[in-house]
């Protein structure tokens, strides 16, 4: 019988997308210290460990102001400080903080599969050794990224019911699924029928069967499967023990990043569509993998699968009702069927009708209190009411998950900034009084006037972006007096060219707060 060689390669390529972003080979420095990280509180009878890699600022030569980065979920744990190095450093982020005095000490995990709670006490661990290597008065910022953001916050929040010092002034979770993380349920399907002709294949559906990625996954498949989409019994064992320790740390500053869309831009389908299509007949042989997005509460099929082979034929039928649209809902996306799309198929081709899905819910990365995944988070004037963050950052258009753009990095560098004592960049207080106005006229041609008050001096940049987030023009980037101000865009770009007709979003970032409204542009 043929084998599916090739479909190994396509589930490695695409379960690697799914929980991590892609690096590209770039020289990497070694970094200064690479320290040992063993948890001294076990979870389940067992230590986590893991390493951590420390790169010093620029001008300093011992750890004196820390920023811990927590890796997320890596597959096959084989990243090492390169890999993780060269993903933090897109837009040159990592340097920008050496270079400003911040250090940089990257967790690794050992396995970065395993229990979150289990991974959050080698965090634990990890702040304790930083504080003991740093003056008593110094603070210092996590971070964590994707799952290292729910290991960052359960540690965070553990130490503060267990009466543990943290010393964290910032916690920063970029597009981490705090509300859960979402892979097409009839992916999964898809995967696990296929694996049975591939052993490579089994042992890629056993990494979906980590712990990990079953606390996190707000759907996850069973067999035989059930009638509505329903998540793993080791995610309410998580979620029990976050509500435990308080959800939340309480004694920092909260701060998240999505990469999803906070303007209800979903990802170009509708629920139930069909997303993966994948038929192959001949007299002796036929083979069918087709794969439908999740509903909307109706019922729908959401894998069709049969494989024969000479032999008697093996089927798998899955439907569904009573579903959330998470597949096509905005937020961080994976482009996993087109990964799949691109590797050739041993038998036929597998065609991607859609290329990426929603990974990351943009509500589950800024853990707002709603179940409507496409609730208007741009449109809520009152939006910091409905998450335990006190200050969040979202795109207008969907972006890969994780991955760091201009935008972000600037916004995440702003905000390490935050609080920090002894290097030159240290910001003042916050200003809690920032107010930015529609525009006016609005829908406007050729030009409208953009305004906004200031509680006191500060360093403010003002710039327009268009439907995609692209960056169209930079209004204002400098000091700003207090008071009322306003300015004008004659809606050209950076080098004078006129805008085109549409949606354009004017942000305005004065201090450390971020505000953004909508307007429109009619030729």
């Amino acid at each position: 019988m043929k084998r599916f060689r090739c479909i190994p390669l396509i589930l490695f390529m695409f379960l690697i997308c799914v929980f991590w972003t892609r690096v590209e080979a770039q020289p990497i420095p070694s970094p200064h210290d690479t320290l040992f990280v063993t948890a001294s509180i076990p979870y389940e009878g067992q230590h986590g460990n893991g390493e951590a890699y420390v790169y010093l600022a620029d001008s300093l030569g011992t750890l004196t102001n820390p920023v811990i980065a927590v890796e997320g979920f890596d597959l096959d744990n084989s990243w090492d400080w390169d890999e993780l190095y060269n993903h933090l450093n897109k837009e040159n982020m990592i340097e920008t903080l050496r270079s400003e005095g911040y250090d940089i000490v990257m967790l690794n995990f050992t396995d970065a599969t395993d229990y979150v709670q289990r991974n959050g006490y080698v965090v634990i661990e990890l702040i304790q050794q930083v504080q003991s290597a740093i003056d008593t008065t110094a603070t210092l910022v996590v971070a964590g990224a994707s799952m290292g953001g729910l290991c960052a916050r359960y540690a965070l929040a553990y130490m503060e019911t267990h009466g543990l010092e943290h010393r964290v002034r910032n916690f920063i979770s970029f597009d981490a699924p705090h509300h859960g993380a979402n892979v097409p349920l009839g992916v999964q399907y898809w995967l696990e029928f296929f694996s049975g002709l591939s052993d490579a294949a089994a042992e890629m559906l056993d990494r979906l069967n980590r712990p990990a990625a079953r606390q996190m996954l707000v759907y996850h498949y069973t067999m035989p499967p059930g009638s509505t989409g329903e998540p793993d019994s080791l995610r309410a064992g998580l979620l029990a023990d976050f509500s435990s320790i308080g959800e939340y740390p309480e004694n920092l500053r909260k701060v998240a990043i999505a990469n999803g869309s906070g303007y209800q831009l979903g990802q170009g389908f509708a629920p139930g569509d069909q997303i993966i299509q994948y038929e192959y007949s001949e007299p002796l042989t036929t083979i069918r993998g087709n794969v439908w997005a999740v509903p909307d509460s109706s019922e729908q099929m959401i894998f069709d699968g049969y494989i024969r082979i000479i032999i008697i034929p093996t089927t798998l039928s899955v439907t569904v009702s009573g579903t959330q649209p998470y597949d096509n809902a905005p937020g961080g996306w994976r482009a996993s069927m087109a990964d799949m799309d691109s590797t050739e198929a041993p038998y036929g081709d597998i065609i991607a009708l859609h290329d990426n899905h929603c990974f990351i819910p943009t509500i589950s990365a800024l853990a707002i209190d709603t179940e409507d995944l496409f609730y208007d988070i741009a449109g809520d004037p009152d939006i910091l009411s409905h998450t335990p963050f006190d200050t969040i950052y979202y795109p207008a258009a969907n972006q890969d998950h994780a991955s760091i753009t201009a935008e972000n990095a600037q916004w995440f560098i702003t905000e390490v900034r935050v609080g920090a004592t002894g290097v030159p960049s240290a910001r003042g207080p916050l200003l809690p009084d920032v107010m930015l106005y529609q525009n006016y006229p609005n829908p406007f041609n050729p030009m409208t006037t953009i305004s906004f008050t200031l509680p006191e001096k500060a360093r403010v940049n003002l710039s327009i972006y268009n439907l995609e987030g692209k960056l169209i023009k930079v209004l204002i980037d400098g000091m700003q007096n207090e008071g009322y101000r306003e300015i004008t865009w004659d809606a050209t770009g950076s080098r004078g060219n006129p805008a085109a007709s549409g949606v354009y979003f004017y942000r305005l970032t004065a201090g450390n707060r971020t505000l953004t409204k909508k307007m429109v542009l009619l030729k």
